[in-house]
This record gives structure tokens, C-alpha cells and sequence, in this order.
């Protein structure tokens, strides 16, 4: 007893000391605040002051009437120009004075009006409070007054230090009296605690940190529990991080016993088969009913397996099956199912890429290997001059085909060769001067309308050809003596390009399908045209890259407008023109 005693007269004045030194910190602290505080309004109704006499009296030469006017005050008084180059000073030579933009006060004042900020002067030495205020044409008046290091108390705040720390004493002696109550309280928690394992509740343990013969007692009780409660923990650990790990698997996993009821199926696999509910215990074949998957399940095999199901969507999976195996005999078996589904449209687009790259290539390298043959059998100078043109076209259609190819590949590839400002009013205005030759060719006007937009932050040269192919693109499917119009607005955040003609159009059946590599909705009229069948998924792409969208409306015989809309993103350095 004479132990816990002492412990208690040591924990009552410590907590006591504690509370009379965090007592007296914290008044300091609150009374420099107010000090600080104080200080800030001093200097801010000085610099109004100031701005006042500025504003409505003529002076001459600053410098002189800051240091006539202010050199026997306590305060320091600075003019400032909106270049953060210093005008005026009481106490120092304004010549020697650095740049003062960059001071914190400075800045603040430009933001917000006022500033202020606390530092040690690089003229006195000493640490000096700072406040500034912003007039016209963005000069700035600073006052500053040196700081006391540290003040006391004074007399109106030393009531309140007595009353807490009255309180703090009190509080001290009631911490005491529930030290002594430990003697105790840790026999009841054992009671309690015992009570609630035989309950069943292993988890509960004993909280007593001392070190005399009740901690020991309470060590002890914890440590048998621990041992009781060590194996069934493992257990819930080793279930716990299998769940998370199939929680978070892209694949799908399946398992079921030997009579092939599911005994775990995580979120993945239930997204591929449309499962909502909770199929624990329950028949694999009474909620996943596909044939192959039950013949994947049922086979004696482990292998992988491509399957196809049209239920809730259209997949195609590729599935790995393994028995499970305890003490060298199966009692399940657990399936890994993959979506392939994406794998394989992307090698049937590929697969389609190389067929069409190759029918392309092939056409015009089959006319300029057949018309160079002619040629050497032909001996008057018009077949030959006609043969030679038809073999140079076909070259020039090579070229266009391979640098649309080239061209496509590169933008796929998230290259970006430059950046800067893109100004899309000068683009359009540049484009419509290119396309004016195609254009008068068939007679067709070109119109410029809308308002002005923002300009954005992109490469330029692909914008620029995102523009000319869509102009190209209305010109060659517009008949003689159409109009073509191309025009720009600004709509919810988002500036707005558009080209529109009045041409043959396209029909419903053909749209979905015209940003496609190498379609053509009439191939014949295409090619006659010199077009590779790429212009129009070049833009598609090129507009993905900007983060935009495009969309088309045609009706045939009427014409097409194609929409372009490219988000405003206030951190893409995008600024107003």
C-alpha cells in the first residue's frame, strides 16, 4: 500500500507541474496572439493614413517627406511601385533597397488587398512585424514595428491565469483519487473479462498497464488468452487476404465441391454471368447454366479452354480449371476465367488493318507494275505520255495512302511533336485560303460563320489537319456549285467546331462505320478522288487526343455536318483570345 501511495503523491505533482507550466504556455501564447493581432491593426489604420495623405495631397519628392514626416515615430513607413521597385523609406536609402515583390507581404497585399507577414529585417536586425496595403495602380504602403521576443502577462489577463489554474488543480486531485481507485477497478475488469471469454467472446482482454502484482496477474490472464484465441486468428487471416485477393483479381474464379456446389465465387466472376445474389452452397449448374461451362467443370482434364456465352452480354472467356487437393484427394475444383473479349476484337481489327493495308497497297502497286510492262511495247509518244501519267497518279496515290498510314500510326501512338498555344480562328481562316482552289474547281463557296472562340493547347499541325480533312472530306461528296460551311462557338465549357455541306450525304446504314480505317461508303467515287479511305479516322483520333468528341449528322441528298467539341480545361493552358 505504501507503494501505490507514493505512486499517487509523484502522479499527483507531476500532474500538477504539468498543468501549471501548460497553464502558463498557453496564456503566453494567447497573449502574444493578441499582441501580434494588435500590432497588425496598428500598422493597417497607419497605412490608410498614409494612402489618405497620398491620394489627396501633392508631393514632390516622396522620399524626403517619408523620412521628414516619419523618422522620429516608432513605426517604419515604405512606398512601393507596382514593379516591387522601393519609392520611399523612413529609415533607409531607397537606392540599396532590393526588389520587393517578392516579399510575403508584398504578395499578399496584391491578391488580396492586405498583407502581412513576421521576419527579421535585413535593415535593423531585428524581428520586425510587416503589413501592407494595395492603393492605385498597384502600389503598395508597408508599415512595420519591431516585436517584443516575448511578453507576459498583464494585469487583465492574470485573473484568468489564476482561475485555470485553480482548475487545474482540482483536476489534478481528481485524477489522484481515480489513481487510487486502480487498486480496484483491475479486479473487476478480470471478473468481468473472465466472464465474457466463457462467453465466448475471445477477443476480450484485460487493459492494465502497471507494474505491481495486479499488472503481472493481468499480463498473465492476457497471455492465456492469447494462446486460446491464436489459432482461430490465423485462420480468419489467411480467409481474410484470400477475399481481398480475389476481391480485386480481373479474373474471374469459381470453385465447387465434387457434387459441384459453389463454395466461392468472387465479384468478377458474378459480373460475367450476370449473378446478383449470394450463390454460396447452392448448384453451379442451377445458376450458371451454360453446357460448355458445365463440360469445363465435368472434364478429367486441367487445360485451357476458349469459350463463347451470350448471356447477360456477349464474351468470349478462355477458362483454367484445377482440382483442389487435400491430403492427396480431390474435393473440388476451381476455375480461372478470363475476358478475352477485347483480346480478340483487337486481333480481328488488326487481322482487318493488314488485310486492308495490303489490298491498298496492292492496287496501285498493280497498275504501275502493269502500265510500266505496256510500256515497253508501246511505241507512239500519246499512249506512252498517257501510260507514264496513269503510273505517276497511281504513285502519288502510293504516297498519300503510306503517309496517311504513317500519319495515323504516329497519332495512335499519343505522340505529341509540339505544343502551343493553338489559335482556331487563325487555323480555319488558314485552311479556307487552302481548300479555295478545290473548292472554285467545282464551283462550291466556302462560308466562315460563328463567334469567336478560345484558343487551346494542342500541336498545331494536327489540328490544323484535323480541319483540312474535314474540309476536303465536305468538298469531295459536295456537287458543283454547293456550299460549304465551316463555323465555331463556345457551348458549355466546350469550343464547338463544325463543317457542314449541302452534299450527297451519307445514309443511316453507313454512318456508325465511316470513322473506320479504310471505309468508304462509295469506293469507286472514293478513289477517283484520291481519297485512302484514312482522312476521316485520322480526325477521329486526333480529336480522342484532345479529350473531345465528334459527331456526325448526314441525310442523303441534303448533305452532312460533322460536330467537333473539344472540352475547355482550366489547368490545360488553355487562356481567351
Amino acid at each position: 500500500m505504501i507503494k501505490m501511495k507514493k505512486r499517487l503523491m509523484v502522479s499527483m505533482l507531476c500532474t500538477l507541474i504539468f498543468s501549471m507550466v501548460i497553464t502558463t504556455i498557453l496564456f503566453i501564447v494567447i497573449e502574444n496572439h493578441e499582441y501580434i493581432e494588435n500590432m497588425k491593426q496598428t500598422l493597417k489604420v497607419n497605412n490608410q493614413i498614409i494612402i489618405n495623405v497620398l491620394k489627396n495631397e501633392k508631393i514632390d519628392n516622396h522620399s524626403s517627406f517619408f523620412k521628414k514626416q516619419f523618422e522620429n515615430t516608432l513605426t517604419r513607413e515604405t512606398l512601393i511601385d507596382k514593379d516591387g521597385k522601393v519609392i520611399s523609406d523612413s529609415i533607409a536609402i531607397e537606392k540599396d533597397m532590393n526588389n520587393h515583390n517578392q516579399r510575403k507581404e508584398i504578395q499578399e497585399a496584391r491578391k488580396s488587398g492586405t498583407g502581412y507577414d513576421i521576419r527579421v529585417s535585413d535593415t535593423t536586425g531585428k524581428k520586425t512585424l510587416y503589413f501592407a496595403t494595395i492603393f492605385k495602380d498597384g502600389y503598395v504602403v508597408r508599415s512595420a514595428l519591431t516585436m517584443q521576443t516575448i511578453k507576459g502577462f498583464e494585469d487583465n489577463y492574470f485573473k484568468y491565469y489564476i482561475i485555470i489554474t485553480l482548475f487545474s488543480i482540482l483536476v489534478s486531485i481528481v485524477f489522484a483519487l481515480k489513481l487510487s481507485k486502480s487498486i480496484v477497478d483491475p479486479i473487476k475488469k478480470l471478473q468481468y473479462t473472465t466472464s465474457s471469454i466463457a462467453s465466448g467472446k475471445l477477443d476480450k482482454r484485460v487493459r492494465i498497464n502497471s507494474k505491481d502484482e495486479i499488472g503481472e496477474l493481468a499480463n498473465t490472464f492476457n497471455y492465456m488468452a492469447d494462446a486460446l484465441q491464436s489459432t482461430l486468428k490465423d485462420s480468419l487471416d489467411k480467409q481474410n487476404k484470400l477475399e481481398a485477393i480475389l476481391k480485386s483479381m480481373d479474373s474471374g474464379v469459381i470453385a465447387v465441391d465434387t457434387k459441384y456446389n459453389i463454395i466461392m465465387i468472387n465479384p468478377y466472376a458474378k459480373k460475367i454471368f450476370g449473378i446478383k445474389k449470394d450463390i454460396i452452397g447452392e448448384s453451379l449448374i442451377d445458376n450458371i447454366r451454360d453446357f460448355e461451362l458445365e463440360d469445363i467443370f465435368k472434364s478429367m482434364e486441367d487445360d485451357y479452354r476458349e469459350i463463347k456465352i451470350l448471356w447477360p452480354r456477349e464474351r468470349e472467356l478462355r477458362i483454367k480449371t484445377a482440382y483442389i487437393i487435400n491430403s492427396s484427394k480431390k474435393i473440388g475444383k476451381v476455375a480461372v476465367i478470363q475476358d478475352i473479349t477485347d483480346i480478340k476484337k483487337l486481333e480481328n481489327m488488326r487481322s482487318q488493318f493488314v488485310a486492308n493495308v495490303s489490298h491498298e497497297l496492292k492496287t496501285p502497286l498493280t497498275s504501275i507494275k502493269g502500265f510500266a510492262e505496256t510500256l515497253k511495247y508501246v511505241d507512239d509518244t500519246e499512249n506512252k505520255n498517257r501510260f507514264l501519267n496513269i503510273i505517276n497518279d497511281e504513285a502519288d496515290r502510293l504516297t498519300r495512302l503510306i503517309n496517311d498510314i504513317l500519319t495515323l500510326s504516329h497519332i495512335e501512338s499519343n505522340s505529341m511533336d509540339k505544343l502551343e498555344e493553338v489559335k482556331i480562328d487563325d487555323i480555319i481562316k488558314d485552311v479556307c485560303y487552302m481548300m479555295k482552289t478545290a473548292a472554285d474547281k467545282k464551283n462550291i463557296k466556302i462560308e466562315k460563320i460563328g463567334d469567336k472562340v478560345p484558343s487551346i493547347w494542342a500541336d498545331a499541325d494536327r489540328f490544323k489537319q484535323m480541319v483540312i480533312n474535314l474540309m476536303d472530306n465536305s468538298i469531295k461528296y459536295t456537287n458543283n456549285g454547293g456550299t460549304v460551311k465551316i463555323g465555331t462557338m463556345l457551348q458549355d465549357n466546350n469550343c464547338v467546331l463544325w463543317v457542314e455541306d449541302n452534299g450527297v450525304g451519307i445514309s443511316e446504314e453507313h454512318q456508325h462505320r465511316l470513322f473506320e480505317r479504310f471505309y468508304r461508303v462509295d469506293k469507286a467515287r472514293s478513289r477517283s478522288q484520291g481519297g485512302t479511305g484514312l482522312g476521316l479516322a485520322i480526325v477521329k483520333h486526333i480529336v480522342l487526343g484532345l479529350s473531345g468528341t465528334i459527331d456526325l449528322q448526314s441525310e442523303v441528298g441534303k448533305g452532312s455536318k460533322f460536330t467537333v467539341k473539344i472540352p475547355l480545361d482550366a489547368n490545360s493552358k488553355n487562356e481567351n483570345i
